[in-house]
């Protein structure tokens, strides 16, 4: 779909539609319902395909475009928190700029000495990537700013399950094929699109025997479509994968001259010693990212196609230690580990072939279902609760505690509460240990506390909704910590 535009000095009548950006400037394109435009003020915004900020997902374009168009001088910073597949085309001081997604999903060609920009596939002339910004005027490129990361290997997870575990909240409405395989990438793509899949589509990447079955127990367990074999998705969105193999992008043996390297360098920017270590990963993912040049019928959705996510993703300092990946299945949808991928078995069976030596295995699956009632109760109720909480739903309010006194440093406990209408909001522990008080944190709207902080109940002033986020600072195996970490989140008229 994507591959269907070009802006050039005048109108091309092999597209269907056109947008003339100024005298000497026009877009072209095929399909209308992807093309929005939004005007505020003196400055203008275009996105052909389509994009939401994974902060707080918009399933409107034009809501999501006037958003960026609130502050103008923000609106590189801004776009960082973007994924979709997507051109963007804006002018905030009465110059055009053009970007693209962070990946760059479908190349985007420029031809600096004609004033053009295409998706024509040529050998001749540079593509944009994630972090360029093309002048439109000049047709030179500029960078985007990365941050250079100092966070921690775990800091690093936690902001990268913060920024996907929204994400679906986009594709509510929205028709999705999920390219299947397994490995888990696709676990944790089905634990961020959980509370969207029921309805989709399946597309089985593979056809041999283990993939098959799988492939049937995933349909049944999401209610998804298989898609037949040799048959083509319907659906405007098709969902990867690929960027989340984060570590591929990494490799260094990048197969350039030193005076191939240095024009490459000499394109992107990436002259700076600070960015040297940039060099290889923009490289690659932009000619080792396998879908990138194939035609596209449907938008891509890929969780880490956000720059936000790419200029932290590339910082962790162990391999054998850092994983985001177990960490987005872990906290958003545990129960997904019930399928061993690897072997087409589920936890079930391989507890009644192994009863003796599984007895942690046989542990973990009752912690998956003891809490379920609560889970669908809480959901009935319009709250937001992870999958590791259990509690009880109160008259306005809520109460909750972890669902297992098995504890790890690792798990975060989650709570999002919606109002019902004007008052305060109290928020109640019961954890009276001073000494220990701090080994417990809650993170309330951002703010970082110890849990006794609210004993004996903490008044809030909350407009809509308030987040809440719980975790423990060492691992423990007790029900005394277990109940430690009781909150109450209640509403006084």
């Amino acid at each position: 779909m994507l591959n269907s535009f070009e802006i050039s000095h005048e109108v091309n009548n092999q597209y269907s539609c056109n947008y003339k950006l100024k005298d000497d400037l026009v877009i072209s394109y095929d399909h209308e319902d992807i093309f929005n435009r939004v005007i505020k003020n003196n400055s203008t915004i275009i996105s052909y395909g389509y994009c939401f900020d994974v902060r707080n997902p918009n399933q409107n374009m034009k809501e999501t475009l006037s958003n960026l168009l609130n502050n103008p001088s923000e609106i590189l910073e801004n776009i960082k928190y973007l994924n979709g597949h997507f051109i963007l085309v804006f002018k905030t001081n009465n110059s055009w700029k053009l970007i693209t997604d962070a990946a760059g999903m479908t190349p985007v060609y420029f031809d600096a000495a004609e004033k053009i920009v295409t998706v024509h596939n040529t050998v001749t002339l540079p593509t944009l990537n994630g972090v360029s910004i093309l002048d439109l005027q000049d047709f030179t490129l500029s960078r985007i700013s990365i941050s250079d990361s100092r966070l921690t290997d775990e800091r690093i997870e936690r902001t990268v399950l913060d920024l996907v575990s929204n994400q679906y909240k986009y594709f509510i409405d929205k028709d999705v094929t999920l390219n299947f395989r397994r490995n888990k990438m696709n676990k944790a793509i089905i634990s961020i699109l959980r509370p969207v899949l029921m309805n989709q589509t399946l597309n089985l990447r593979e056809n041999d025997e283990l993939t098959v079955k799988i492939g049937h127990w995933m349909a049944r367990e999401y209610k998804m479509n298989i898609l037949e074999e040799d048959a083509e998705a319907s659906s405007t969105y098709l969902a990867n994968t690929h960027l989340m193999n984060y570590s591929f992008y990494m490799r260094k043996d990048i197969d350039l001259a030193d005076k191939e390297l240095n024009n490459f360098n000499n394109l992107y920017n990436l002259n700076d010693g600070n960015l040297e270590d940039r060099s290889s990963i923009e490289y690659n993912l932009l000619h080792k990212l396998n879908y990138r040049n194939d035609q596209k019928p449907q938008l891509i959705y890929d969780p880490f196609n956000v720059l936000a996510i790419q200029e932290i993703i590339y910082n962790f300092n162990d391999a054998a230690v850092f994983n985001p990946l177990t960490r987005i299945i872990k906290i958003m949808h545990p129960s997904i580990d019930f399928y061993d991928f690897s072997e087409g078995v589920t936890l079930l069976q391989k507890y009644t072939k192994m009863k003796k030596q599984n007895q942690k295995m046989s542990e973990e699956l009752k912690k998956v279902v003891v809490n379920q009632e609560f889970l669908r109760e809480a959901e009935a109720q319009g709250i937001s609760v992870s999958e590791n909480l259990d509690g009880k739903i109160l008259d306005k309010g809520i109460t909750v505690h972890p669902a297992s006194q098995l504890i790890s440093k690792d798990d975060i406990y989650e709570m999002t509460y919606v109002k019902n209408g004007p008052g305060m909001i109290l928020v109640e522990t019961y954890f009276n240990n001073p000494k220990n008080a701090h080994r417990i944190k809650i993170e309330l709207n951002n703010e970082t506390f110890n849990i006794d902080e609210f004993l004996e109940g903490k008044f809030i002033q909350a407009n809509s909704e308030i987040n809440i986020k719980m975790y423990y600072e060492r691992n423990y195996d007790a029900a005394s910590w277990q109940k430690a970490g009781k909150i109450t989140v209640k509403e006084i008229d």
